[in-house]
């Protein structure tokens, strides 16, 4: 199945690449975070020149807030106008709430995104979509077409030990709705993120999951960590190319 190759850019006035040169290397979607300087006009004006589609956009999401539904719907509300199919988030019950609350919080923010026709993709962090069993319990416990999972190729490993990510992926792959490819060591807490192809992800097996799943969404590169942060422009649009070119190797894209 081809899914349209994205890249998490960071912020509209403080991306990591220009959007020229993002598009140079053969990418066409773009995860974009969003903060309170952006709008959707101001969007459209940066990335349409260079070809580029949001794909998805980074949104708040205070699961402890009864004002999370109205804040994702927001947001969900800017995804659709500007084409982006899902909003990633991060959360976390915590000790904050019961994991009930954040159960009926999340079906409420799934009717509030889902007016919109954009999906809600929880990112794989703990404590409610750690590893593939754990999203499955929270995907039974939220109940909502509208809410899934954003699948963490390497996250797994930092969060869980003695294990593997296709087989994390093959658990999860039903309620998948966001993708990041990150490479790891494989380590435990490890934040080594090498560049793809230098780690142990299969991104190959990781597709092929999702793949038999009937996932049709993008695959979001997330590249983060000492490989990737505090580099110039051109160092790491080399890193990039060389991620997009294992991709291509092992069929992904």
């Amino acid at each position: 199945m081809a899914n349209l190759l994205a890249y998490r850019v960071g912020t509209l006035h403080h991306p990591h690449l220009p959007w020229a040169t993002i598009a140079d290397l053969g990418v066409r979607g773009v995860e974009l975070v969003w903060d309170e300087q952006t709008t959707v006009s101001a969007v459209k004006a940066a990335v349409d020149p260079a070809g580029l589609r949001v794909t998805s956009i980074h949104a708040p999401s205070p699961l402890d807030d009864a004002r999370m539904p109205e804040i994702l719907g927001r947001h969900a509300e800017y995804a659709a106008a500007l084409g982006a199919v899902y909003l990633f988030v991060s959360v976390h019950a915590g000790d904050q709430i019961s994991k009930q609350v954040a159960y009926d919080r999340l079906r409420q923010a799934g009717d509030a995104v889902g007016r919109h026709g954009v999906y809600l993709a929880m990112e794989t962090h703990p404590d409610l979509c750690q590893n593939g069993a754990n999203m499955n319990e929270t995907m039974a416990g939220v109940n909502h077409p509208w809410v899934g999972v954003n699948y963490d190729t390497a996250n797994v490993y930092y969060y869980n030990e003695n294990i593997d990510t296709v087989a994390e992926a093959t658990k999860a792959a039903h309620c998948v709705r966001g993708v990041h490819l990150k490479d790891t060591m494989g380590g435990f807490h490890d934040g080594s993120f090498p560049v793809f192809g230098e780690g142990i992800v299969d991104f190959a097996g990781v597709k092929r999951a999702l793949d038999a799943a009937g996932y049709g969404g993008p695959l979001t590169m997330e590249l983060e960590g000492g490989a990737f942060d505090g580099v110039t422009a051109l160092v790491l649009a080399d890193k990039v190319s060389r991620c997009i070119g294992h991709l291509r190797r092992v069929g992904v894209v």
